[in-house]
Formats: structure tokens, sequence, C-alpha cells
């Protein structure tokens, strides 16, 4: 026992050391709850190797044989392999002298509905002249297909929102962002305003993705990073549980590559949402025909040249999806067109207008877009060197400009044109200092650059009423979200036929190559010393080939993982609880069979007993591994 607490007390000091010296060197967990939840798996299982050891064949060399282990080799690869062989021992003298030993025995979650938020019979005017001004010069029907997207015809998507009618704009007041001396926003202020696509246009380096992160509360934040300004939706300031209402879509296609688009839309709206199945299958069946999904709805994500899979635009759309399908009241995308051709480009973009008239707040990043994707646009917002050169409606950008002496050349497309305008240093210094000169004079008059009235009390505020509402419409019970990440996790390892076949492989060819090199071992000294080699050659295979095995796999999707904690699908223990159920069966099989060929084959003690002792300190190394290749892969 005093070995046992020894051991527990320095593998805990071990870790922590691990971790305050990675805080030290500046390394960065993808969740730190990995870490501690790595550590209670270890608490948990390690003990039971110890109850074989200790319990049944206890005596002083061994305490002091595993005090000694402990302190030198810590946990994982000594541990193991001395408890087998002072199993093995035990049992050769017990099958010798003829004696018989005797074994000592060993929520409450909120699931959403498709009720309708109650009409309000007597909402306000407007909230406030800002909205009311942006929604009348809204042109019904100015969102007619042309050209080459005749054949993307989007339906309607029943999602059960408060009327459109009811505004809900984001504003933004003097938002600075800096990470040390180095400003990287600097005073932005605006409006995007609802029923319309508000588009990013600038450089490289501008500040696009960086100001679309501070928006929506995604910027970390320390003594070296840090974001001042205020934040509104509608009348009310920004609040942390406000996020819910906000649709982020990363420029990368942050999809598992095993799972198909109905999957993954089943899965964030079963996770996010909790709505019912019958309601949640006709969710994913409505976002999968908005999105023009419905042939690839089977087809898995697959990674771009390398598994076969969606093509670009449908990867976009279902990544669109993913955060469609939760009916945010807000959307914003990074770089939706980025790496499509021109033609799917206008088809994102007239789907991205065509969900804003649904009464969406929809705001995008974009480079260089044609003239067909720029006739989508309803505001643009010009940015360079992390300040606003010109923020208003698309049509009046050309006449700001040439008010300035900008005049575009007919032989370029106004994007063209403002981008190469914007890479210009000494331009663009001209072009922010007139911007802010405009705003001083007309920014209070301009729908865009003047920020939402906020209202006198949280109580008078109609938007803050209706966000209460809406909020909490999301949050699923814990039970759903482990029955859904369990059957996610379970379906995607049957899937990767990669990571099947590197458990088989290993088990297979080590169970074979070890046990024709230990082939049936002698009874003798020679024998006891290569039953040592063998035992040590096992635990250290059990400890080595799972733990590298996970880090591989969790690494593959830590993408995945890192966007579906931001947006509140499940907790880490839940992820790391599911993951681990879904992993068990397959590694109790591998190991198993390995057990049966290897155990045999060299010639150990053969009693149910003896093997199954085997078996299980096997397959407790290898839970303890699978635990320590989380720890890894969350670096």
């Amino acid at each position: 026992m005093p070995c046992i607490f020894f051991y527990l007390v320095n593998l805990n000091l071990h870790l922590l050391s691990f971790y305050c010296c990675s805080r030290v060197v500046k390394l960065h967990f993808t969740s730190h709850s990995l870490l501690f939840l790595y550590l209670f798996k270890a608490n948990i299982f390690l003990p039971f190797l110890f109850f074989f050891a200790f319990f049944i064949f206890v005596n002083k060399y061994t305490l002091y044989f595993f005090f000694c282990e402990t302190f030198l080799f810590h946990f994982l690869f000594f541990i193991p392999y001395t408890t087998l062989l002072n199993l093995y021992n035990c049992v050769l003298m017990a099958g010798e002298n003829k004696e018989k030993r005797k074994d000592e025995p060993t929520s409450k979650g909120s699931v959403g509905t498709n009720d309708s938020t109650p009409t309000h019979n007597a909402l306000r005017a407007a909230v406030d002249e800002t909205v009311a001004r942006a929604n009348t010069s809204i042109v019904a029907g100015d969102f007619d297909v042309q050209g080459s997207l005749a054949d993307f015809k989007a339906g309607s998507l029943n999602t059960g929102s408060v009327p459109s009618s009811f505004a809900l704009p984001l504003s933004w007041y003097k938002l600075n962002y800096s990470a040390g001396k180095k400003r990287i926003l600097c005073g932005l202020t605006g409006t995007a305003l609802p029923s319309r696509c508000l588009a990013i246009l600038g450089s490289s380096g501008a500040g696009k993705t960086t100001f679309l992160n501070a928006i929506c509360d995604r910027l970390a934040e320390s003594r070296q990073l840090k974001l001042s300004g205020r934040r509104q939706l509608g009348d009310t300031p920004y609040e942390r549980n406000h996020r819910r209402a906000l649709g982020f879509v990363t420029q990368d296609d942050i999809v598992s590559s095993l799972s198909t688009p109905a999957d993954a839309l089943w899965f964030s709206v079963r996770t996010r949402r909790g709505l019912p199945p019958a309601e949640a299958h006709q969710r994913v069946e409505e976002t999968l025909e908005v999105l023009r999904l419905v042939q690839c709805r089977d087809t898995q994500v697959g990674i771009p040249g390398l598994v076969a899979g969606l093509s670009g635009g449908e990867r976009k759309r279902c990544n669109i999806g993913i955060e469609l399908i939760c009916d945010p009241k807000i959307l914003l995308l990074d770089e939706p067109t980025s790496g499509l051709d021109s033609v799917t480009s206008a088809k994102i973009a007239h789907l991205l207008r065509v969900l804003s008239r649904e009464g969406r707040t929809v705001i995008y990043t974009i480079h260089q877009p044609t003239s067909e994707v720029m006739s989508y646009f309803d505001d643009i917002m010009l940015m360079t060197q992390g300040r606003v050169a010109y923020h208003g409606t698309s049509g009046n950008v050309l006449g700001y400009f040439e008010s300035m002496g900008f005049r575009c050349p007919d032989t370029y497309t106004p994007t063209d044109y403002f981008m190469t305008l914007l890479q210009d240093y000494v331009t663009s210094k001209v072009m922010i200092k007139r911007w802010r000169i405009f705003v001083k004079k007309a920014g209070r008059r301009t729908p865009h650059t003047a920020a939402v009235r906020l209202a006198a009390s949280k109580d008078e505020s109609v938007a803050a009423q209706y966000l209460d509402g809406y909020i909490k419409k999301f949050g699923s019970s814990p039970f759903i979200q482990f029955v859904e990440l369990t059957k996610r996790c379970t379906i995607e390892m049957l899937r990767n036929r990669v990571y099947i076949m590197a458990h088989a492989s290993q088990s297979l060819f080590f169970a074979i190559t070890v046990g024709l090199i230990f082939l049936h071992l002698r009874e003798n000294v020679e024998g006891v010393q290569d039953r040592e080699g063998l035992l040590f050659m096992t635990v250290m295979n059990r400890a080595l080939g799972p733990c590298f095995i996970m880090v591989n796999a969790f690494y593959s999707i830590r993408a995945v993982y890192t966007r579906e904690q931001s947006a509140a699908c499940y907790s880490p223990l839940m992820y790391f609880v599911c993951r681990s159920i879904a992993e068990f069966p397959m590694q109790i099989f591998f190991i198993l069979v390995e057990s049966l060929i290897l155990y045999f084959m060299v010639g150990l003690h053969a009693t149910p007993g003896c093997f199954f002792y085997y078996f299980g300190v096997i397959s407790l190394v290898s839970q303890i591994a699978t635990g320590l290749g989380f720890m890894l892969s969350s670096l």
C-alpha cells in the first residue's frame, strides 16, 4: 500500500511538472481538460495493475522492486512488465510445487422544440431608425437567378425563426485589438444590417479574419492580446451567451473526412439544438435541399487529393449547412469562396443572398470577387492595415471613390481596382484619412457607420427579450450528446479502414513474429530468462502501439474537435468518455486475438486463470496507453 500511494503521487507530480514546463515553453493545449481527464483515467485503471501484484503475489522483493521502478521509470513501461514477470514466476513456482492458490475476488437537458416564438402584437415601430431605414430600402425580387445560376435554385428552409420583420442588426463601436505594441484592429465602427449581405474586402493581412473573430467573440485575450470596444445585437449589449445567435463558418472546411453531409447536419442539430428525431430529420432534409446536397447526402466528405469525396463547392455548402441548420440570426463566413472557380463562387454568393432575405444578417470576407459575384453584394466594407477605407452600399462605392479622384478605369472591374488601391501604402493612407473625415461629417446619418441606439434597460429592449427566448432553444441533454457522439465515433471508426488495418496488422504481426522467435520455450533457467524478455516486449508493444495510433487518429480530427467545442456541442469529458467507449471493443478484440496466438505459441502456463490474468494486464496497459495518446495529441 505505501508503494501504491507513492506511485500515484509520483504519477500526478510528474504530469503536473510536465504541464508546468509546457506552459513555460508556451506549448498550446487543444483542451487542458484532456490532460486532467487522462490523469483521472490513469488513477482509475492503474490500481488494477497493482491488485494483481500486491494482493495476489505480494512479497517483500516485489514491493522493493516496484518502489525503485516507480521512482526511476515512472508509470507506463516497466511497472506492467514487472507485474507480468512476477505473475509468471509465481505461477511457475506454483506449478512446480503443485500448490493450489485461491484467487481473491477482486440530465437535465433543455430539449428544443419547433414552437415558434410568440408573435408580438405590438412591436415597436422599429428597433431603431437605422433598421427601419435599411429594411425599407430592400426591393422585392432583387435576387433573381441569372446567367450561370439558372441551375441553382435554393428552396425555402422552414426553421421556425422569428419572422424576418424582427430585425437583429450587429453593431460594433471603436473596436480595437492589439498584440503587444502591434495594433491589428484600429477603431472600427459600423453596423451590419439584417436581410442584407455585407462583403468585407481587403488584401491579405488587412485584418478581415481578425475582425470576424472579434465581433463573434472568438479571439484569445491575455496580457499581450487585448480586445476593446463595444459590440451589440440590436439595441442590447453583446453578452457571452449571445454567441449562440451567431453562426461562424471558418475559412477551412472543417468537417470530418469520414462523415457524410447528412451525418454532419444530423449531429449538429441534435447536439446543439436537441430536437426530437422526427423534427431533426425534417430539418436535415430541408437544409440538404436548400444547399443542393441531396444527391451527395450519403457521400463521405473525403480529403482533397487523398481520399475521394465531395467536390470543393459541396464541401463549402456542407460547412455552411452545419451552422445554417441551427438557424442562426447572424451568419458570419470567412472566405466562403476561397479555392472555388468563378461559377461555383457565384453560386455560393447567390445562396448567401437568398439566406439573408430570410431575415438573417450575413457577413463574409472575400478575395477579388468577379463582377457576377459582386452583383450579389448589398453592402461593402473595404479594409486595409486594420482600418476601414469604406463601409456602405455597393451601389454608392464607385461614386464615393470618384469623389476622391479615384475613377475606376474601363479595363478594370471595380473589385480589382479597389484591391489595387488598397495594396498601395500611400494611397491606402489617404483613403483611411478621407473615410475618417466622411464619418465625422455624415456618420451619424449613415445606417452603416452609426451603431444602433442602446435601450434604456434590458426590460425595455425588444432584442433582449427575443434573444432570451431564442437562446433557450439551444442546448441538448447530456444523454442526447452521449448517444450521438458515441454513435458517430463508432461509425467513423468502422469507416476508417486504415485505422482498423493499423490495429490488426500491429496485433497479428507482433503476435506471429514474437511467437516464432520464442516458439515453445523450455522449462529451465534459459527459458525463464526468455520469458522475462517476452513479457517485456509484450508490455512495451501495448504501451507504445495504441499510444502512437491514438496520437495520429486524434490529430486528424483535432480541428473538428476544436470547432465543436467552440460551438458547445459537447464537453471535453463527454468526448473523452464516448471516444474511449467506441475504441474499447475493437481494442479488446485485437488484444484477445494477439494473446491467443502469442500465449500458446511460446508455451506459457496453459491454464484459464493464468491466461486471463495475462489478458487483463495487457488490456489495462492498452487503456492507459490510449489515455496517454489523448494527452499527447492535445499538445
